[in-house]
C-alpha cells in the first residue's frame, strides 16, 4: 500500500499549470515525442493485455493511450494507467487520498472523477477487477 501512495503522489504532483506530466513524460506534448519519452522509460509493449507494461517509482503499471478520440491531430487524447493491486481496500484508500490532493468533480457509476489540472484535465478513478485504474482525459480529448 505504501508503494502505492508514493506512485500516486509522484505521479499526480507532476501536474502543473502549463503541462499535464505522468511520470516526468509531458502529456501535452505531440504523440510522437510523448511514444518517444514512454519508450526512454523502458516501457515495453504487452501483447497479452495489448498495453505497454513498465514499473513507475518501483511498482508495475500498464498504459495505454487514446490517440484517435482527440480535438487535434497528433496529440494524445487520453492515458490510461492500470495498476494492479493485491489489496482489497486499495480503491477507498485512493479515493481518499485523491479527495485530500483534488477537487473532485463528479461521483458517478463508473467511479470518481477529479479536476487534476488548470488545463481542463480530467482523472476518473475507478475499480478493477484485480487493482485500480486512472482515465487521465487531456484537453485534447473528444468523447465518442
Amino acid at each position: 500500500m505504501k508503494k502505492l501512495f508514493l506512485l500516486l503522489a509522484v505521479a499526480l504532483f507532476n501536474v502543473n499549470a502549463f503541462a499535464f506530466e505522468f511520470d516526468g513524460i509531458n502529456l501535452n506534448d505531440d504523440a510522437v515525442k510523448v511514444t518517444r519519452a514512454i519508450s526512454s522509460k523502458n516501457y515495453v509493449h504487452d501483447p497479452a493485455k495489448n498495453c505497454l507494461k513498465g514499473s513507475c517509482h518501483g511498482t508495475e503499471i500498464y498504459l495505454s493511450f487514446n490517440f484517435d478520440d482527440v480535438s487535434t491531430k497528433g496529440k494524445v487524447g487520453q492515458l490510461i494507467v492500470d495498476i494492479p493491486m493485491k489489496n482489497a481496500d486499495a480503491y477507498e484508500s485512493c479515493t481518499g487520498l485523491l479527495n485530500v490532493i483534488y477537487h473532485q468533480v463528479e461521483t458517478n457509476a463508473n467511479g470518481v472523477v477529479y479536476a487534476v489540472g488548470t488545463d481542463g484535465t480530467t482523472m476518473l478513478l475507478q475499480k478493477a477487477k484485480d487493482g485500480i485504474k486512472l482515465i487521465y482525459n487531456t484537453p485534447y480529448y473528444k468523447a465518442k
